[in-house]
């Protein structure tokens, strides 16, 4: 379990850094401006996945 939290917190910061350089970074912004909507998807499928699987097994969020 420890090992899953530490993959879902790197996939989740790598999905926070790729929406605040495709949000702030200009030439990226216009260039490719899909990549701030790839980082909050990744942010968001993560947590989701996270919330099932935790759910399915029974494990708590606040252990």
């Amino acid at each position: 379990m420890r090992t899953l939290n530490m993959v879902e917190s790197i996939l989740i910061l790598f999905g926070l850094i790729l929406f605040g350089v495709g949000s702030q970074v200009a030439s990226l912004k216009t260039n490719v401006p899909w990549l701030q909507y790839a980082g909050l998807g990744l942010v968001f499928v993560v947590g989701l996945s996270d919330a099932i699987y935790r759910l399915a097994t029974h494990k708590s969020f606040f252990k």
